[in-house]
């Protein structure tokens, strides 16, 4: 595998850079791609282009069959951005120009879908790939989700059945972990939550939402399953991945309180998206299960360990999320 490369895009972001390490770590030659420079360890082992994934010298390296697979992190990913001509050109047309490229050259095309794109679930049950455009759910509530669920819907149409090394999106849940502190208010929630805990400061909860739900997955689970999906024999198509385990702002809020040992400053507010807000997400993760039965799965109380980590690394680093 030393000799196989694979280019990371988006690998200055949050997973983007999580999952370029797990790469080198698994023994693959690196080269990243952002707008912005990578963590200061990626500078040093990998190949690094400080440009858009859509830049000509980057298409022509992949046209060229210069990589084994592409791992695509990049992207807008603010749930609150409402231009549409902006998300359509970075989140469905340019990565359709680096898959055709992948396509010809044999590379294998693996992509970052999002849970959004089911929007509100009619019923609090794990939902599979295939309930999206069903009546188990309404579809993607914003621009971003809608944006995600235009792209698998070419990817589907343009590359399902194609054969060679193929191509997976996965539909990830709400992934949280180190790294995250250029996102401001789009940082996930439950690391927003875990920073003001360890700085003791209030913790913001919108007021309808404290039995709402979500599917947290770690990150370092995320990059590890990327790996594992970036193998040219690994399975084609659009595959769900969560934990398949949904946790209340309630009892993240029992976790707080826990690992801080002092009782919380809690703040409820108006929530401002309603209509927009998904209260509950859960990923059947059958599909991915049966086609890649090696991942890594973490079960409730891996993830409340995992939360349990990244609270003690804000009291450590005072890292902004």
């Amino acid at each position: 595998m030393s000799q196989q490369r694979v280019l990371v895009t988006g690998a200055a972001g949050f997973i983007g850079r999580h999952v370029a390490r797990a790469c080198l770590d698994a023994g693959y030659r690196v080269t990243t791609v952002d707008i912005a420079p990578p963590p200061p360890d990626l500078y040093r082992d990998t190949t690094v282009h400080t440009c858009s994934f859509d830049d000509p010298a980057i298409l022509h390296a992949v046209d060229a069959g210069q990589f084994t697979a592409v791992l695509h992190l990049g992207a807008i990913s603010s749930t609150v951005e409402e231009d549409w001509q902006k998300l359509e050109q970075t989140n469905v047309t340019s990565p359709a120009a680096l898959a055709e490229r992948c396509a010809r050259s044999g590379t294998r095309f693996l992509y970052a879908s999002s849970s959004s794109v089911y929007g509100e679930i009619a019923d609090r049950r794990p939902l599979p790939e295939s309930a999206l455009g069903s009546s188990a759910c309404t579809g993607p509530l914003n621009a971003y989700a809608r944006s995600k669920a235009s792209f698998d819907t070419h990817m589907t149409t343009r590359f399902d059945g194609d054969g060679g090394p193929g191509w997976a999106g996965l539909r990830f849940t709400n992934v949280f972990g180190t790294g995250e502190r250029h996102k401001k208010s789009m940082a996930s929630i439950i690391g927003q939550l875990l920073l003001a805990t360890a700085r003791q400061e209030p913790l913001t909860l919108f007021s309808d939402t404290l039995e709402a739900c979500r599917d947290y997955i770690p990150v370092a689970t995320v990059a590890q399953t990327c790996v594992l999906m970036a193998d040219p024999v690994g399975p084609s198509g659009i595959y769900n991945l969560g934990s398949g385990h949904a946790t209340s702002f309630a009892e993240l809020l029992r976790w707080c309180a826990d690992f801080a040992g002092t009782p919380l400053n809690v703040r409820l507010v108006p929530n401002p998206h309603i209509g927009r807000y998904q209260y509950w997400t859960c990923a059947d993760m059958s599909a991915l299960d049966a086609s890649l039965p090696n991942r890594p799965c973490p079960g409730p109380d891996d993830l409340r360990s995992a939360a349990h980590e990244l609270y003690l690394h804000f009291t450590k680093t005072n890292e902004r999320t």
